[in-house]
């Protein structure tokens, strides 16, 4: 099993970063870092397996064909990268050159501590009993090579149920599982937290140098603190905090875990820096979230909005208010067919 997580990881995070310099290209966005990478491509394979799975869902089109045509777009935003070799190649110096930014206490602190998560998740398992369906969903969608057609806690067909048809963030470690030759059972509960566990880190140090770009030393602390966070802060199993430390293959969870602060970022960024092209990612990470739970379609056009809506009422700058909702604009419309769904 170890060779399958060490497989899983090189194709996960190889993958995403090489694509989120072929983002950042075409967002032309220079001297991000690899970490930046990492997050933002991340954000685009969500959202691409948004566009492409919801479609394919309501034609009823069969997994394999979904994991042909997913596979293709997603090689291709990988190879693209390698075009950016340059990109890569003068990240590579910067971090060399500042290697000790990043080795503060406080980071070595909290790298302690996600080591010491991941190897609590690995060896005490929790199951959930959500994963009756979610996880079955991914199962169902394997071995009878039906994207959402059976229902995955009785074997019946039934319609579409509309609260997850929009959501189908089982199908992505579904995917996963067969590309690397595993379970989808062991691929969310074995495999999977050694993805989501140290992406949401990844984001969270984004976060700090966000916050205090001066002052690494308090970077690494604001990253100790939010590990401390997670492993000790929680007071029940469905918060927030609880969900990366024993189910981070939920969607539920990688939403409060991993999108949640994400976006938080991007819209300080969006504000800060007034640039488009931040805008244009975070209507990305909007739509990749869309992927990981239905409550983030509603969830992701409040966040944004009321924090846009307050910037620009205390700075006065309206404008802002049109590119918050212009950012919203695939949770609006996904939201607007949801409802259409339903009705």
């Amino acid at each position: 099993m170890r060779l399958e997580i060490l497989a899983t990881a090189l194709l996960y995070f190889g993958g995403t970063f090489l694509t989120g310099y072929t983002l950042r290209h075409l967002l032309k966005l220079k001297n991000e870092g690899f970490l930046f990478s990492i997050v933002s491509g991340t954000m685009l394979w969500w959202a691409v397996m948004e566009l492409i799975l919801v479609p394919m869902t309501m034609m009823l089109a069969s997994f394999s064909h979904f994991v042909i045509l997913y596979t293709v777009v997603v090689l291709i935003l990988t190879a693209a990268g390698l075009f950016f070799w340059k990109d890569i190649v003068e990240d590579g110096k910067y971090l060399i050159r500042n290697i000790k930014e990043y080795l503060t206490f406080g980071h070595l602190i909290a790298l302690l501590l996600i080591c010491y998560q991941l190897y609590f998740i690995h060896h005490h398992m929790y199951l959930e009993w959500d994963d009756t369906y979610y996880v079955n969903l991914a199962n169902e969608a394997v071995y009878s090579d039906q994207i959402y057609w059976i229902y995955p806690e009785t074997g019946a067909f039934p319609d579409f149920d509309k609260r997850y048809v929009l959501s189908l963030w089982p199908i992505f470690y579904a995917w996963l599982s067969k590309l690397i030759g595993v379970m989808p059972t062991i691929m969310a509960h074995t495999i999977l937290p050694w993805l989501i566990i140290p992406l949401a880190y990844m984001v969270y140090a984004l976060v700090g140098r966000r916050l205090f770009p001066e002052d690494h030393e308090t970077q690494g602390m604001f990253l100790a603190m939010a590990v401390l966070l997670h492993l000790f802060m929680s007071g029940q199993h469905t918060s927030g905090l609880t969900f990366l430390s024993i189910t981070p293959w939920v969607g539920k969870g990688v939403l409060a875990a991993v999108l949640i602060p994400m976006l938080f970022y991007l819209v300080f960024r969006a504000l800060r820096d007034r640039k488009a092209c931040d805008w244009v990612l975070l209507g990305i990470t909007g739509l990749g979230g869309c992927l990981l739970s239905s409550m983030a379609i509603m969830l992701t056009p409040v966040f944004i909005g009321v924090s846009v809506f307050l910037y620009a009422i205390c700075h006065k700058k309206p404008v802002d208010i049109i590119y918050g909702v212009a950012s919203c604009i695939p949770c609006l419309i996904l939201g607007i067919y949801y409802i259409y769904l339903i009705s």
